[in-house]
């Protein structure tokens, strides 16, 4: 059973809760750069610039870690545009049976991962946030 990890671009941590008891051998991290989330609100060039670059760098150091990094750029011709887009798109590439999230920061983001088990027919497991202080 391999179960799906989408990580968020400000879930940047190897003590994240979706990554904490997780086992690398049969999981997958997905990692997503998606146009939903560069245009919702403005932003400038140089902030959208540096967290595509803080997950790149954070792609590389799990794979270093042993995870196995699903990543897919702004740039990917087949990029959906939306986090929903893209799980959908990898539940398919790799079979997946189970995602396991740690809770957005975002309502509207929660939101789509609330809606992620009926829509797509996976069991979805979303985990607190447990890096901050609450």
């Amino acid at each position: 059973m391999t179960i799906l990890i989408p990580l968020l671009g400000d879930q940047l941590s190897f003590g994240v809760s979706s990554l904490a008891g997780a086992d690398p051998a049969n999981s997958i991290v997905l990692m997503m750069e998606v146009a939903e989330e560069t245009t919702y609100v403005r932003h400038h060039k140089r902030k959208i610039a540096f967290i595509l670059s803080a997950m790149r760098h954070h792609a590389d150091a799990l794979r270093q870690a042993g995870w196995t990094v699903d990543y897919v750029r702004l740039d990917d011709p087949e990029n959906s545009g939306s986090f929903s887009g893209e799980v959908a798109r990898a539940l398919g590439r790799h079979g997946c049976s189970e995602i396991r999230v740690t809770e957005a920061s975002e309502w509207r983001v929660q939101a789509a991962m609330a809606g992620w088990a009926q829509a797509l027919g996976v069991s979805v497991e979303i985990l607190p946030d447990t890096r901050f202080v609450t």
